[in-house]
């Protein structure tokens, strides 16, 4: 009855089982069961009483069970490939299970098998998407710095050079936005390919996120031109690309960064073609390369170098907020104020926002500094109606990065209730790019905000992206006017005709015009003129700390302010490319009352001049920009009333005397400098430029 049983059992089993004879040679197969006929594709008659090494190949998974079977032991589980027919492989999992006598003496082995391909294969695909893009069917990143880590390594044995593209395609948002996500996807593996097509077979491709692709040429000949490498990349995107019914072109911004060239590690490299890649784009908009260089180089290492001081700006109360008037113009009155934040840092003095707002951006710092100003305005505002100041609008600027699933209105929620104040004088100033990056979720953030009541605007409008049908749907109150456009009228025929459409198309769809970056009476006079009602700049006042603000607003009719900041001890501005300079300079003369700017180029110099009003420069002879008798000459015509120094421990003396005879130098001054000279020279300085500003005020 038990051996029927068992006999029943055996035949019916789901699981494909043998039966196998250890006392006999070769291990013959004694009975299998229905099931292993079907798993193995062979019936009884031809397996039952043949040996399982005449039975099966000796690969795996039956090496295993053979190796089992000979010892006497059980195997728990081994998996492999068997093909079951010659057009189909299948996998299997066995198992092996002796069975003893009464004596103990090993006599069977029961082999247990099942099929397990869908597992297997499910597994191959996780593990394949794990590393592949699902889009474009190119490896992640990661699968490309893993591999690119092993190729430097080679290339630092062997002394080849391997440069790495950045490409970022063009526009993508906007075809996105237009034709949909799954033409997008399409559009995406097309670029792929294209980009596929121009690797050779040693190099290395992955889509990195959203429309940007990252090459790894390796170069064991050290023979290939980056530009022409770039140019080549750009060549292959520009054929016409077809799908469905349409058929369109693509330009992309190309970076390129090398080994040894520039890079000495795979996020050196990976890291400088980005920012490569990014500085063309911004500085053509687009269908351009930029080749990474040393000069770059140094910049990063800057970039880096403030970025780790950044970190815990936040946390150390290092940022604070200035507020600029915003003005009717008609009037002349405050209606409002923008905040704008500003980083003093003890190691970097006062640092502007356009050298650590990008860096908070790439280092994922920037929501928590939107968050903090727009907290602290909020609180700021209350405190001022608290002190009888009658209704005014605050703007606060909101990044890309805020407005990521609905943390932006949470924030303003947490905000307004804290503070207290009424969201109808709150306003948030959202670019054209943040806009156009996701106009479908950003209109949606926008709606739930004006529920709650706040005011909204378009920031820098006309140098972005938008179209007049996304325009119509914006739920915003105003438009502002980008200062590059203010900056250039009435001269500029072109800046003139674009200010005035843009001022004509607000008033068209029910908005407000606010003009940036007013500087002169000509352009107020224009703005004025061409209907804007709104305007903001230093032409009415620079931005200005908490208390200075409350002062104005408790005199609502602003007048446009003197040459002259209104600083206490006095503006200075530092320049020399050696950090360690700079701060040594700004720890000794901060303590005499000045306000301190910084710059380690002359760049960075001029536009710190062209918006704060500065009393003295004192500027290194020797930059890697030029030489600082020649910058000194420039700042002499654009900025009379400055006095203008020399420090530094190099110089031509002929050219340094014929400057101060000149009058581009007032005085020249030599490093290792002494302290309490430098003190006395600056403040005679500071005195001569005070003098010379009253001189000109009075005249």
């Amino acid at each position: 009855m038990n051996e029927k049983l068992f006999e029943r059992c055996f035949a019916s089993n789901p699981a494909a089982l043998m039966l196998i004879d250890l006392t006999t040679p070769g291990y013959p197969i004694a009975s299998m069961n229905a099931s292993a006929e079907h798993l193995y594709g062979r019936t009884r008659e031809a397996l039952e009483g043949i040996a399982w090494e005449q039975a099966f190949s000796k690969e795996s998974p039956f090496a295993e069970i053979l190796e089992g079977l000979e010892s006497k032991h059980a195997v728990s589980e081994v998996v492999g490939r068997y093909e079951r027919h010659p057009d189909e492989i299948i996998w299997c999992r066995m198992h092996l299970r002796i069975v003893t006598d009464a004596a103990g003496n090993a006599t069977h082995a029961v082999c247990t098998a099942s099929d397990v391909s869908r597992q297997i294969e499910s597994e191959h695909a996780s593990e394949y998407l794990a590393t592949h893009d699902t889009v474009s069917g190119l490896p992640r990143i990661y699968v490309l710095e893993e591999n690119l880590s092993a190729e430097l390594a080679q290339a630092i044995h062997y002394c080849y050079r391997i440069l790495v593209c950045y490409i970022d395609v063009d526009r993508f948002g906007v075809i996105n936005e237009t034709y949909g996500f799954d033409f997008g996807d399409r559009l995406i593996k097309k670029v792929g390919e294209r980009l596929v097509a121009c690797t050779g077979r040693n190099d290395l491709i992955c889509r990195f996120a959203g429309d940007e692709f990252i090459l790894a040429v390796i170069d064991r000949e050290s023979d290939t031109d980056q530009w022409e490498l770039a140019q080549r990349l750009l060549d292959s995107l520009s054929e016409p690309v077809h799908i469905d019914e349409l058929s369109m072109r693509l330009t992309a911004s190309v970076g390129v960064a090398g080994f040894p060239d520039t890079a000495t590690s795979v996020q050196e490299l990976l890291q400088q073609a980005s920012v490569a890649a990014r500085e063309a784009k911004m500085e053509t908009g687009g269908d351009s390369i930029r080749v990474f260089s040393p000069e770059q180089r140094d910049m990063l290492d800057e970039r880096l170098r403030i970025g780790a001081h950044l970190r815990d700006a936040v946390q150390r109360g290092e940022l604070e907020l200035h507020y600029q008037p915003v003005i009717e113009a008609g009037k002349r009155e405050i209606v409002g104020m923008e905040a704008l934040v500003r980083w003093q840092s003890p190691e970097l003095g006062l640092v502007m926002p356009e050298r650590f707002i990008s860096l908070a951006e790439d280092f994922g710092m920037i929501t928590e500094i939107g968050k903090w100003v727009l907290n602290h305005a909020c609180m700021q505002a209350r405190a001022w109606l608290d002190q009888g100041v009658a209704d005014f609008t605050l703007s606060v600027n909101v990044s890309g990065l805020q407005m990521r699933g609905q943390q932006l209105i949470e924030d303003v929620n947490r905000a307004l209730n804290r503070s207290r104040l009424p969201p109808r004088l709150l306003e948030l100033e959202f670019t054209e790019d943040v806009i156009m990056t996701n106009v479908e979720h950003v209109t949606s953030v926008m709606r739930e905000l004006r529920k709650i009541g706040v005011k909204l605007a378009m920031d820098d409008f006309g140098i972005g992206q938008s179209s007049l049908g996304h325009l119509q749907r914006l739920p915003v109150n105003r438009l502002k006017i980008d200062r590059s456009f203010v900056a250039a009228v009435p001269d500029d025929v072109s800046a003139a005709r674009i200010s005035r459409a843009v001022i004509g198309l607000a008033h068209e769809f029910g908005f407000t015009v606010v003009a940036e970056g007013v500087e002169k009476p000509v352009q107020l006079a224009f703005l004025e003129r061409n209907g804007c009602e709104f305007v903001q700049g230093n032409f009415f006042s620079k931005p200005v700390k908490a208390e200075a603000m409350l002062a104005m607003l408790r005199r609502p009719e602003l007048a446009p302010r003197e040459e002259m900041g209104d600083d206490q001890g006095g503006t200075i501005l530092l320049v020399d490319d050696e950090q360690n300079v700079l701060r040594a300079l700004a720890r000794l003369l901060r303590r005499d009352g000045y306000r301190i700017f910084t710059a380690s180029t002359f760049k960075e110099a001029f536009e710190i001049l062209g918006t704060h009003p500065v009393h003295v420069v004192v500027s290194d002879h020797r930059m890697p920009d030029g030489k600082g008798t020649e910058f000194l000459g420039r700042v002499k015509e654009t900025h009379p009333h400055t006095v203008r120094m020399i420090l530094s421990g190099y110089a031509d003396l002929g050219v340094v005397t014929e400057a101060i005879n000149g009058g581009a130098v007032y005085r020249f001054l030599t490093k290792p400098w002494d302290d309490d000279e430098l003190r006395k020279t600056l403040h005679e300085a500071m005195r001569m430029a005070r003098q010379g500003a009253a001189t000109e005020t009075d005249s």
